[in-house]
């Protein structure tokens, strides 16, 4: 897929305006570090963002507009990656399905716990 460089920066720039829209708390404050380093990785680089990247993009998006459903295919995605990598990080696939869907740890556990053995049986 093609992207204009531009185009890129245009939208990150408005990502980063509606993730610092309201008071910054430290959870905001996190996304809000995300995205301004990738703006200037984005400008310094004149490249574009990898696929993992935008689909954290799409979901930072989501997340500060009318929030990110359970079954969101992307962050799944970004949580297989996590959990099948070469050392696999299973801290951080429940951190990342808590980031979006602002749920329990108990559930992030369960859920992850679930997909985990979903991945290992080949579902």
């Amino acid at each position: 897929m093609s992207y204009s460089h531009e185009n890129v920066i245009d939208k990150l720039l408005k990502l980063n305006e509606r993730i610092a829209v309201d008071k910054v708390d430290d959870v905001q404050q996190k996304d809000l570090h995300w995205c301004q380093r990738l703006i200037s990785d984005v400008k310094d680089s004149g490249l574009v963002p990898d696929k993992q990247e935008f689909i954290m993009a799409n979901l930072m998006w989501k997340k500060y507009s009318n929030g990110v459903e359970p079954t969101n295919e992307g962050m799944w995605e970004l949580i297989d990656e996590l959990l099948t990598q070469e050392n696999p990080s299973k801290i951080g696939a429940i951190k990342t399905y808590r980031r979006f869907t602002n749920s329990t740890l108990r559930d992030a556990k369960e859920m992850v716990d679930a997909r985990e053995i979903k991945i290992k049986k080949g579902w």
